[in-house]
């Protein structure tokens, strides 16, 4: 990471921060096939020599993410056919009596925890396909269900060590206990949560009615006969995939990266269908190859982490950093909620993953002056950074990875989850969620 100063890196870093913005609202607009104007941005990005090709597709290019993002979306899509997501989705239906919300706040609620105990990715690959059947089975808009669980992914997983990803990677850098950050953090986090599920109840809580003509319908439905005919590839697909999650819970004791993991159990889902793979080698029908690429979304992916880390390489993240401790003068309380606000905004435009890499040792840097200069506590403003990147992720869809996972099942299955519908409703609740955050960290925090 750099910051600008003069000279073509300053030059470059204008056009890093233009090329972002017109990419960000060609996404936003979706006239345009987001994996095309990712792609486009990334490679002009490259050919400005705004970031060099080795370290685009090396440093920036995260290809453990990408594998894992590919190979979770393989697993969900393989997963599907044995029919235990939809035997889970009208058991919802069943246990709940056909109340839409109770569904929505339990799912979301699973969420949080998931996301707080071990992984939002993890989470929403579990979750995000029974939500999809479960609102199609009642015929409702999975829409809001969807914001729900995902601003309760990306809220739940700021409450612990091992939540976030950003957790886990400021944990790396500094010495942060566990149990201080369930105190300080966890708190908080209930209370957002709290006022997340508030809202959507007055936004959604009445519309969300299923038809008295459907209701006989969808009570009489028997779970049973949803699951795939065949038992043996019933069994062998849930043992595969089931197998896959519980390595990828303990993958900290097993000591495998999470993306090898999730390849592994894609691979084995895969080898159990064969038969379709044989079909397809013998058609040749690589318009389905193609056409299978640019579901998983990895292309689309590929193009924005890219474009991130322009924006990192050529000082953006830098720039403004230090600009705030300039603006600051080694105040911790003033330095702390402006660092809330701007990771928040940060996280907003860009994944937080290498946003989060960007401002680790900006903040590492701004914490040790201010340490040798007063001699004060310097851990707000990791709390800062740790929430600022939980609710800045929840803004969009391109906020944060296990956003537009989600987004990609969605598209899949129709769900009709747009950056358009999906911003309306979660940016508002989010600066709410920052006004709170505020009030708290000049209460408990500062």
């Amino acid at each position: 990471m750099t910051e600008f100063s003069q000279g073509p890196a300053f030059w470059q870093a204008i056009l890093a921060l233009l090329i972002f913005a017109a990419a960000y609202v060609c996404i936003l607009i979706e006239k345009w096939d987001r994996m095309y104007t990712a792609l486009g941005g990334a490679v002009l990005m490259v050919v400005l020599g705004i970031v060099p090709l080795g370290m685009a597709v090396t440093t920036y290019a995260n290809w453990h993410v990408l594998l894992l993002l590919a190979s979770l979306y393989l697993i969900a899509g393989l997963f599907q056919k044995t029919g235990l997501i939809a035997y889970s989705a009208s058991y919802l239906i069943r246990r709940f009596r056909l109340q839409p919300f109770t569904i929505l706040l339990s799912l979301s609620v699973l969420a949080a925890v998931t996301s707080a105990l071990w992984d939002g990715l993890l989470a929403i690959a579990v979750i995000v396909p029974i939500l999809l059947k479960t609102t199609k089975l009642m015929k409702l808009s999975p829409v809001p269900f969807l914001i729900s669980v995902l601003l309760s992914a990306n809220i739940g997983g700021a409450a612990t060590l091992i939540g976030n990803l950003p957790n886990r990677m400021i944990s790396a850098s500094v010495n942060l206990s566990s149990g201080e950050i369930l105190i300080k953090i966890a708190p908080l986090v209930i209370m957002l949560l709290a006022i997340v599920y508030l809202v959507m109840w007055m936004i959604y809580g009445k519309k969300m009615l299923v038809a008295e003509s459907h209701k006989r319908e969808l009570l009489s439905l028997q779970p049973a006969s949803y699951l795939a005919a065949d038992r043996g590839f019933l069994i062998g697909s849930s043992l595969i995939t089931g197998l896959t999650l519980l390595a990828l819970l303990l993958q900290g004791a097993l000591g495998f990266k999470a993306s090898y993991i999730a390849a592994f159990g894609a691979l084995a889902l895969l080898a159990l269908n064969y038969k379709e793979l044989v079909q397809l080698v013998k058609k040749r029908d690589y318009r389905s190859v193609w056409h299978g690429l640019m579901e998983t979304q990895l292309l689309f992916f590929l193009g924005l982490f890219i474009m991130v880390g322009g924006l990192t390489y050529s000082g953006i993240s830098g720039f403004i950093a230090a600009r705030g401790l300039e603006i600051s003068q080694g105040s911790v309380p003033f330095l702390s909620i402006l660092l809330l606000w701007l990771t928040g905004f940060g996280s907003a435009m860009m994944d937080y993953i290498p946003y989060t890499a960007a401002m680790i040792p900006v903040v590492e840097h701004m914490g040790g002056v201010m340490l040798n200069l007063s001699h004060v506590t310097i851990s707000p403003l990791w709390w800062s950074l740790i929430v600022g990147t939980a609710i800045g992720s929840g803004v969009t869809l391109l906020s944060s990875t296990t956003s537009m996972y989600a987004a990609a099942l969605s598209e899949r299955e129709g769900g009709g989850l747009t950056q358009r519908n999906y911003f309306i409703v979660a940016a508002p609740i989010s600066l709410l969620l920052f006004l709170v955050a505020t009030i708290y960290f000049k209460l408990f925090l500062l």
